[in-house]
């Protein structure tokens, strides 16, 4: 295929510049993937509890791990583990939570105390999916999500203490 003198092509893709260029971004996605003290402390972190930890959290612990791990560190790890498929982010309003169990789960969340529990995936379909079927949707994932009032919480009258994903 011959290509039109008029038609100008994309100069990132063309001569010298655009090798060097594909060289910075091949160097900068291997830099990222690769495996640093740091993003295995942040993952080891997650991994270790069944809290669904928030970033600060994570990284108050990291740091006693590493003291001179800054909060940034932590953020972009987690991101980059999640980008990876090794964590899962979930979020409620402006909470964002990790979990490390990448298994099919669902959850319920207590209103008062921010308790997130892991709940075993059933498999049975639902009516709703079934109707959805019937409508020529395809569902690919299910998230349930079961939000109230935990044991702790009933028990107390009030905000359930100190849970031990916020400790």
């Amino acid at each position: 295929m011959e290509r039109s003198p008029s038609k100008p092509t994309e100069p990132s893709l063309r001569g010298r510049w655009g090798r060097a260029r594909s060289v910075v971004y091949e160097t900068v996605a291997s830099v990222e993937r690769r495996r640093t003290r740091q993003r295995s402390a942040v993952y080891e972190t997650v991994a270790a509890t069944d809290t669904h930890p928030t970033a600060e959290w994570v990284y108050e612990r990291v740091r006693h791990r590493i003291p001179r791990v800054s909060l940034g560190t932590v953020y972009r790890n987690l991101q980059l583990l999640v980008a990876e498929g090794k964590l899962r982010s979930w979020s409620r309003g402006r909470t964002l939570r990790y979990d490390a169990d990448l298994s099919p789960h669902d959850h319920f969340l207590c209103r008062r105390c921010g308790f997130l529990d892991d709940l075993p995936r059933r498999p049975r379909r639902y009516a709703e999916e079934r109707s959805l079927a019937r409508r020529g949707h395809a569902v690919e994932e299910r998230i349930l999500e079961f939000v109230g009032v935990c044991r702790s919480c009933r028990r107390t009258g009030g905000s359930g203490g100190k849970r031990k994903w916020l400790s």
